[in-house]
């Protein structure tokens, strides 16, 4: 394809690098624009028999993709079409080292991981992300609104590695933009509907009227909704079975050209998306086995006790009879499931985007302006076997049913009262394992100006960054906990005890636990940075040599109101501050035409914070510390073959100190679950990646990537001893890495074949994406099930045909069938383990889905 596509992932990093790339990005949606109103049968001849070029912005300057010394993906428009992404869990794959795991009690929520480091699957307000989320050059803070639906996307762009030069701090894995297309200046319509199973239906409208009074507008307005795809025996209504979800979008933009030599643009965007969340499938139960504490580096430390759920399950009584066979644990996936409680989650989210540019001559200056809004109410069953009816515990009920003749040893109990209560029963109640509801607000200001320019020998961008976000969670939650009421009577009544033991009317009972975790959290972000690249000899010279640095400065502030059953009489307090100064050095040689190799040294950081539910020192809420790493790099990147074969190769060395992660907490009252951050120490990450497209013949196109990351903990202090008052011990030799797939590939066969010669033709492309099963905790000392609980090896295939450029009277239109998951695997992709709850289960992918796409262009 010899279109030229102009990729920004500076306006992809919106926070930072949306200022350069915004540039380059609103360039190449003018001339996409073009293509799309060019002569149908040119159009078909370009498509064939070269590679298209790709410009990107990455350095805030423009450059080809094959000359940047970072390691970038970029997928084009027509892509971003043919595979219908919306929001990033539709990128998990294309993109080595890349993967995205869905949310779980947020339907809008995604875990991101790049190179090994994934974003918070934790949705607290206390913690940032890793991998930065742009979305028209504005940064999205919060993982839980990471999946929002991105309408008439033009581009997706995704470096890899550490940016903390161009775009600051929470990139240290990497990032990911998103770029919508920029208004058209001429008459411009389109539409699409599709349909497929489980009552799939979506449509989208796009407008663009064209240049009036110089103004160019956009206006698209886009719905989709499907049915669950597991059904609830608890719900009727299949629209709010797990999986379903109800999505409307609208955006619009307009640009004004400024004298020949700037713009200024705003976007407005807003979304609604009703849903329900994937069900959580029970699939492991504990029978209460006492675990001894685990010897580590002869220092005995503190490991999680289950409670022993599996006996209680086995004598309650069912409110729905149907639910009690979901109530035996399995790993094999159930497409039934009981949820008493209809897990929903709503998300809106909103925002405005002002960018404004001029080109002086001797410089340029961009300012991005971004305000968002988002909004997240959700309710989540988090057991799926239904509400039941068992024993309860209470200590004024402990002794119900005993015999007279053991309760006369009990002094605080009056001799009238003992044949009242040998006669009582033990009470009972109706109770499910764990439940919970959340209300999240969110709403974020951030302001960026840079200055830059590109000359024959020097390319240089200077500039400043402020960013501001607050945040609300009102969590209240509802578990039960089973406890083994023999041990009561074991540990505290002497010889005694045995005889209480074999009289106990009911050894098994359950423990009510009602909590609440209701916080506001703000920080504030100020930067400065600067980048310059020089080219001895000139450009056309073939070597590049870059240095860049950044300093900034994170303010951050928690209250909380509570945390557990009861309201304190004042609120926990947490204040912290960090500054941080990250670089980078990259230098780039062309070995010879369309072969250039690169290297690379940069940093980066991710801001410390707070955990939400850690307990407070007098009042004063404790801090994590700043996550910092340093990476290595070597690439080679390739156009061979008069640009028929594109073939790119990394190899990294990353490492990290203080690496923030997410944990279940060890030393929690009975009956309660929550995790916490913690700096692990330090970890290192050893990598390498390779991406191949190639031109086969003018009918046919293959691309391919692979990713291989190897982590090894040097040290994770995380152990807590038996012993008060002791320094934590190191457990690096147990830990497992979270969310991450050691080895990721993906192929893709692409084909076209010419129908008619008005331009008509046939299309059609099959991709099979291969990913390691994942861990979702960090070690076993904390999560008994980590092990057992590791998600599935995928092996993803999905295919698509399509008859597009169908002639319609000054128009085209296009018909495509596609199919996802064609082999319809059932993978378990995400697990919670409930730790001294005593149970585990998991989330699965979606099953097989497919169905018809039509639309048409004017």
């Amino acid at each position: 394809m010899r279109e030229r596509v102009s990729m920004s992932f500076a306006a992809s990093r919106a926070v930072r690098l949306m200022l350069g790339a915004s540039l380059a990005c609103i360039a190449g949606v003018a001339h996409a624009a073009q293509n799309a109103a060019a002569d149908p049968a040119q159009q078909a001849t370009e498509d064939q028999g070269q590679l298209e070029q790709i410009v990107v912005t990455a350095q805030k300057v423009e450059q080809n993709l094959q000359d940047v010394p970072v390691a970038i993906s970029a997928i084009s428009a027509e892509k971003v079409a043919t595979l219908g992404i919306r929001d990033a869990r539709d990128i998990s794959g294309l993109a080595p080292n890349v993967t995205i795991v869905q949310g779980t009690t947020n339907a809008n929520a995604a875990v991101i991981s790049i190179r090994g480091i994934p974003t918070p699957a934790s949705e607290t307000f206390g913690l940032d992300t890793s991998n930065g989320l742009y979305v028209d050059g504005v940064f999205i803070a919060r993982s839980g609104g990471s999946a929002l639906d991105v309408i008439d996307v033009a581009r997706v762009e995704v470096l890899r590695g550490p940016q903390g030069t161009l775009f600051g701090r929470n990139t240290t894995g990497g990032g990911i933009a998103f770029i919508s297309r920029a208004p058209s200046k001429d008459f411009r319509l389109s539409a699409e509907a599709g349909y497929g199973n489980y009552n799939a239906f979506n449509g989208k409208i796009t407008l663009d009227p064209g240049e009036i009074a110089g103004i160019s507008t956009s206006f698209t307005y886009s719905h989709r909704e499907r049915h669950g795809v597991v059904d609830n025996l608890n719900e009727p209504s299949d629209a709010r079975d797990p999986g379903a979800r109800k999505g409307d979008s609208f955006r619009v933009a307009a640009k004004a050209e400024i004298g020949g030599t700037g713009s200024i643009q705003y976007i407005f965007d807003w979304s609604k998306i009703d849903a329900s969340p994937i069900n959580f499938q029970l699939t492991n139960v504990a029978d209460g086995t006492v675990r001894p504490p685990l010897v580590v580096n002869g220092v005995p430390i503190v490991v999680t006790q289950q409670a022993p759920v599996s006996q209680y399950l086995a004598g309650v009584t069912f409110l729905d009879p149907r639910c009690e066979a979901l109530a035996a644990p399995t790993r094999e996936w159930r497409d039934t499931v009981c949820n008493d409680i209809n897990s929903r989650s709503t998300d809106k989210a909103w925002g405005h985007n002002l960018q404004v540019e001029n080109d002086f001559g001797a410089f340029r200056v961009k300012s991005t302006t971004g305000y968002r809004f988002w909004n997240n109410d959700s309710t989540s069953d988090l057991d799926g076997i239904g509400a039941f009816t068992g024993p309860a515990f209470t200590n004024a009920s402990l002794f119900n049913g005993m015999p007279v003749g053991l309760l006369q040893y009990i002094p605080s109990i009056p001799e009238a009262a003992r044949p009242f209560i040998a006669a009582a029963t033990v009470p009972t109640i109706q109770q499910n394992l764990f439940d919970t509801n959340n209300k999240r607000r969110h709403k974020q200001f951030s302001q960026e100006v840079e200055i830059g320019h590109q000359g024959d020998m020097l390319d240089w961008v200077v500039g400043g960054f402020y960013f501001w976000e607050k945040g609300s969670e009102d969590n209240p939650q509802n578990s039960g906990y089973v406890l083994d009421t023999n041990s009561i009577f074991t540990q505290n009544f002497g010889p005694l005890g045995p005889l209480f033991v074999a009289a106990n009317p009911a050894q098994y009972r359950l423990v009510q636990t009602k909590s609440v975790l209701r916080y506001t959290a703000s920080a504030e972000s100020t930067a400065i940075y600067g980048q310059a690249t020089f080219y001895p000899g000139g450009k056309d010279s073939g070597i590049r040599l870059t240095a860049g640095g950044r300093y900034t400065w994170d303010t951050k502030k928690m209250i909380r109101f509570q945390n557990g059953a009861t309201v304190p009489e004042t609120p926990d307090v947490g204040n912290a501050s960090y500054s941080k100064f990250t670089w980078n050095l990259m230098l780039g040689y062309d070995v010879a035409d369309g072969i250039n190799l690169y290297g690379r040294i940069a940093t980066g950081y991710r801001s410390g914070g707070f955990n939400a539910q850690d307990p407070a020192v007098e009042g004063v809420l404790p801090s994590f510390k700043p996550e910092n790493v340093t990476s290595y790099e070597l690439g080679l990147k390739s156009e061979l073959f008069d640009r028929r074969v594109r073939f790119n190769l990394a190899g990294y060395y990353n490492e990290y100190k203080d690496l923030a992660v997410n944990v279940p907490i060890t030393n929690l009252a009975p009956g309660t679950f929550a995790t916490k951050v913690t700096n692990a120490g330090k970890v290192t990450y050893t990598g390498v990646e390779a991406e191949l497209t190639a031109v086969l013949t003018d009918n046919f196109t293959v691309e391919g990537n692979l990713g291989y990351v190897d982590i090894k903990y040097k040290q994770f202090l995380a152990g807590l001893p038996v012993e008060a008052n002791q320094p934590l011990v190191d457990i690096a030799a147990y830990a497992t890495p979270g969310y991450t797939s050691p080895f990721t590939a993906n192929a893709a066969l692409n084909a076209q074949f010419p129908l008619s010669a008005n331009g008509m033709r046939l299309t059609g492309r099959v991709s099979y994406t291969y990913e390691d099963g994942k861990y979702s905790f960090t070690n076993t000392i904390s999560s008994p099930y980590n092990d057992i609980l590791k998600g599935d090896d995928r092996n993803i295939v999905d295919a698509q045909v399509a008859i597009d450029r169908i002639p319609l009277g000054g128009g085209e239109g296009v018909i495509r069938l596609w199919v996802k998951n064609l082999t319809d695997s059932h993978d378990l992709v995400r697990a919670i383990d409930f730790g001294q709850l005593g149970y585990g289960g998991g989330y699965y992918a979606d099953p097989r889905t497919y169905g018809v796409t039509v639309g048409v262009k004017f």
